[in-house]
């Protein structure tokens, strides 16, 4: 009887170790595919809202300086940009949406810039003098 005993022990818990064992090691490519895609999601979420904050940001404190500077001299306005963190990460499909977010970001900054430039100059007062008839 307890060679019968020892057996069935042995034989349910052989069948509980490989039964119950975890199938994370049994992923499919699918769903592997699927958690990273979620990943970059995240990580481009937040890269957008931390780049849409920053351009916020500089239309606020850095646009007046950029106008000042491009009535003065134009080719210090590239001097605005140049200075600006080059983002790397190991996904390329995260760094390149990422740095498709921040070129869009300098190129509203750079129209933005153009226009309130052009609005100054056409503000200036000019004197109208009343044709004699």
């Amino acid at each position: 009887m307890l060679k019968v005993t020892i057996k069935f022990i042995v034989y349910c818990a052989f069948i509980l170790f490989f039964g119950c064992s975890d199938r994370a090691e049994h992923k499919t490519e699918k769903e592997n595919l699927h958690f990273t895609d979620s990943v970059s999601e995240a990580r481009i979420d937040s890269a957008y809202t931390a780049i849409k904050k920053a351009c916020d940001t500089m239309m606020v404190y850095r646009l007046p300086k950029m106008v000042d500077s491009f009535i003065k001299e134009p080719a210090l306005l590239q001097s605005f940009f140049d200075t600006n963190i080059v983002y790397r990460d190991a996904d390329k499909k995260v760094e390149k949406v990422i740095r498709q977010l921040q070129a869009e970001c300098d190129s509203n900054l750079l129209k933005e810039t153009y226009r309130i430039a052009l609005l100054r100059q056409k503000v200036k007062l000019k004197r109208h003098i009343k044709a004699k008839v």
